[in-house]
């Protein structure tokens, strides 16, 4: 069984290329991760990429535009991973 990969971790690839349509994000994400790989976020789990760019989507966290995603600044992971750091 393979691991499930954070959703952060496409944001973080996402991040460092430049905007790109759908398809050419979803051949990003498996050359990547892998054709077979399943992600999960805080909120939803065992997706594939395609599901969690569709997630992504659907909640705000990137927006689908003429030239490519943009990725929208999100607190809700960020704030988690603070607050983990202040407990440690």
């Amino acid at each position: 069984m393979s691991k499930s990969i954070h959703g952060r971790n496409v944001i973080n690839l996402m991040k460092s290329h430049s905007p790109q349509p759908r398809d050419q994000w979803l051949a990003l994400v498996a050359q990547e991760f892998g054709e077979q790989a399943q992600f999960h976020t805080c909120q939803a789990s065992d997706m594939t990429g395609e599901q969690l760019v569709d997630l992504f989507v659907s909640n705000g966290r990137i927006t689908e535009g003429e030239q490519g995603f943009t990725i929208n600044q999100c607190g809700h992971c960020a704030s988690k991973e603070a607050a983990k750091a202040e407990e440690a």
